[in-house]
């Protein structure tokens, strides 16, 4: 398997030195391709445009980057969501790398699409491999994240039907539309109608869900799925 490819945006040097060196010799298998004080620098070390992070500037040369562990606090004054959307622009996935006591910056960047969050105060070992984990896929819920989105009404239900919850429940617990389908007795394209009108409902709460990675975080944000929920648990009757 390839090495997972890692940047991170933290305005003080001490921190970025110190996921350099446990990138280095962690057991997770990553590879630290950039670390910045602030996200245009990051940008402009991976070689890409900043009018359009997703284009590669001019004259410069791309590397590739898949998850970049993100400060909520930076010394440029910059806005967490505003890091969040130049980074996600970029193609990259975004973990919170932070003290986790601020909760509104925590919200502010879960709304732009942060995917998870990691304590500093945590081992550095723990981050890097939370941040394969993200590459992979899979949720990082921490109890800092929960009270976050526990403590803002915002992040309540999106009012979703019974069958619209099932439909997310199935389809969040790692089973294709037509699997879904099938388990609930209706046409894949009923299955179809539903998760477009949950990603709606979703948007429409400053909760977006474009992905299906994006739509299992919901679900496990709503109580509709446990964070360890697969194929073989989502089978149980509940």
């Amino acid at each position: 398997m390839p090495s997972t490819l890692v940047a991170v945006v933290d305005d003080h040097e001490v921190v970025r030195e110190g996921v350099r060196l446990v990138s280095m010799t962690s057991q997770a298998d990553v590879k630290l391709v950039g670390s910045a004080a602030t996200v245009p620098d990051l940008l402009d070390q991976l070689g890409r445009d900043p009018e359009n992070p997703a284009l590669t500037a001019q004259g410069a040369k791309r590397i590739e980057c898949e998850v970049v562990l993100l400060d909520l606090s930076l010394d440029d004054m910059s806005r967490p969501s505003t890091n969040v959307e130049l980074l996600r622009a970029a193609g990259m996935k975004v973990l919170i790398f932070s003290i986790g006591e601020n909760a509104p910056l925590i919200r502010e960047a879960l709304r732009a699409g942060a995917l998870g969050l990691v304590r500093k105060s945590d081992p550095l070992e723990h981050a890097i491999e939370e941040a394969r984990n993200i590459a992979e896929g899979k949720p990082v819920i921490t109890k800092e994240l929960a009270a976050a989105i526990d403590g803002d009404v915002e992040f309540s239900r999106a009012n979703l039907s019974p069958r619209e919850q099932e439909t997310l429940r199935l389809y969040a617990s790692g089973f294709a539309q037509v699997q879904v389908a099938r388990r609930m007795g209706i046409k894949q394209s009923a299955v179809k109608t539903n998760i477009d009108r949950i990603r709606e409902k979703y948007a429409r709460i400053g909760r977006p869900a474009p992905t299906k990675i994006d739509l299992r975080i919901r679900a496990i944000e709503d109580g509709l799925v446990e964070p360890t929920a697969d194929v073989t648990t989502a089978e149980k009757p509940r």
